[in-house]
């Protein structure tokens, strides 16, 4: 059997394949994917973070046609990428997202009103809606439009033949939503992001109408995705540590730290792509100019030689240098909004319920994705 077979075989519980590989092949040549897999600390961290040897131009590997997603931040090198982060950076700033607190705060009391008693998916009633109207609404797109977000979003990250049959089909949906709505605020200007993104410069420079539209997307799919399975997966491994969550209705300022370890112990993100642009050597292993990596960001977080007791959650660890939001100059622009929103999340909780129980007889559906760590479905009683 193929080694990268094992990861597929549990999406729940990835951690024994990656503990496998960091000790037998820390830096593995898979000739079937065709792609070079990195898997401890330091590696990961490299391939991530130096930008001269290893390119975020995957996207052009895959599909050099182009297109949104090619053409957004996350798929571009120094000196474009340098630029465009410049002008995003100054329309999504901290204090713009400070400013979100209070609505988020509404947001989730509103999806967990009346809960308290009863059996629910916590992905469909909390953990997925939050993220989805809170992106939603600092872009500044009718509330009615989530259940399409939502779909869109699924099928991106999603792992299925279907979802890859689907995926045109889709893009060319998104394309043209977003496309309309750019039109529709550059003729009633308001203080959306959708609008401020469009008009931001620097040096004189706006965005192309496909760096625009690939910043939406990345925001849609990475806003979304990246703080559901962060809040569900808290609340997973909260349920997996007895006394986890009472130490946090007894002091909500232990929940900044432990969700540092949630992203640590269960990576949202567990791998991304990067192109190698000259012939070099990881760990001893050759790798040739255009090789396509993938380096696992979930098994760095993991890694024994850096985290004591990598493979124990521990709540309060010190010195938690994860790389769950990425390293270098692409380190995350929305981690602190996701972080923002998972705390307020983890506090609502602590705040108005006693325990919960993940009900380990009902169906625990993962992300169909070794991309993104997560659920689908995830079904708890609200005490």
């Amino acid at each position: 059997m193929r080694e990268m077979d094992e990861m597929h075989r549990d999406l729940i519980n990835p951690f024994p394949w990656y503990e496998k590989m960091r000790r037998e092949k820390p830096v593995f040549y898979d000739p079937d994917y065709g792609l070079v897999n990195v898997f401890k600390y330091a590696d990961v961290k490299r391939v991530l973070g130096n930008f001269n040897e290893f390119s975020s131009q995957f996207g052009k590997a895959f599909n050099p046609a182009g297109g949104p997603i090619s053409e957004s931040i996350i798929n571009l090198d120094p000196p474009r990428h340098t630029k465009l982060r410049n002008i995003v950076s100054r329309v999504f700033t901290p204090r713009a997202i400070e400013k979100m607190e209070p609505n988020i705060r509404e947001i989730a009391e509103s999806l967990m009103k009346g809960k308290k008693g009863k059996e629910v998916d916590i992905v469909k009633s909390f953990t997925s809606p939050l993220p989805i109207t809170v992106i939603a609404t600092l872009l500044g797109i009718p509330l009615e439009d989530m259940d399409k977000f939502k779909l869109w979003s699924d099928n991106i990250v999603g792992g299925s033949q279907k979802d890859y049959e689907n995926f045109p089909v889709m893009m060319k949906e998104m394309i043209s939503y977003f496309q309309n709505l750019m039109v529709e605020k550059e003729k009633n200007p308001d203080d959306s992001l959708i609008y401020s993104v469009i008009n931001a410069e620097v040096d004189g420079e706006k965005l192309s109408m496909m760096e625009s539209l690939g910043f939406f997307i990345l925001l849609l799919v990475a806003g979304n995705e990246t703080t559901t399975n962060l809040i569900s997966n808290a609340l997973l491994t909260m349920d997996d540590n007895e006394g986890s969550y009472e130490s946090l209705r007894g002091d909500i300022n232990l929940i900044p730290p432990a969700l540092e370890e949630v992203l640590r112990y269960r990576s949202p993100v567990q791998s991304i792509y990067r192109v190698a642009r000259e012939d070099t050597e990881i760990q001893g292993v050759s790798v040739k100019e255009g090789s396509v990596l993938v380096p696992w960001i979930g098994s760095a977080n993991r890694d024994e030689g850096i985290f004591p007791d990598a493979d124990r959650f521990i709540m309060d660890r010190k010195e938690n240098r994860h790389i769950a939001f990425g390293e270098g100059i692409h380190y995350c622009l929305g981690a602190p909004l996701a972080r923002l929103e998972s705390k307020i999340a983890l506090e609502y909780m602590t705040e108005n319920f006693r325990s919960y129980d993940v009900l380990r007889n009902r169906p625990m559906v993962p992300q169909n994705s070794t991309i993104v760590y997560g659920f689908k479905e995830l079904w708890v009683s609200l005490n």
